[in-house]
């Protein structure tokens, strides 16, 4: 599976909490199967690209960074896997 996970910082983080956060990453890294990660220019969140067939080992690493992170992560499809699905309903 592909999942797409978006994340905002939560609001007023002090520079102690961003320490705590960056430790935690230190220690924790990436979600299992992380493909690309970008950090928004606005310092603000970022977005995490990863392909995993365990669903939980997504969540757990997600529970690492939910003190100092909002995270919203999606099940997606690539176009390739999509369109013959679109295309199947539509020949109905």
């Amino acid at each position: 599976m592909l999942f797409v996970t978006t994340y905002k910082l939560k609001p007023h983080m002090s520079r102690d909490d961003v320490k705590e956060l960056m430790e935690s990453f230190a220690e924790n890294g990436s979600a299992p199967g992380t493909i690309a990660h970008y950090v928004n220019a606005d310092g603000g969140g970022g977005v995490v690209i990863s392909e995993a067939d365990d669903a939980a080992a997504n969540y757990r690493n997600t529970l690492n960074y939910a003190p100092w992170m909002e995270l919203d992560s999606t099940v997606v499809l690539t176009i390739d896997d999509a369109v013959p699905q679109i295309m199947d309903l539509l020949s109905d």
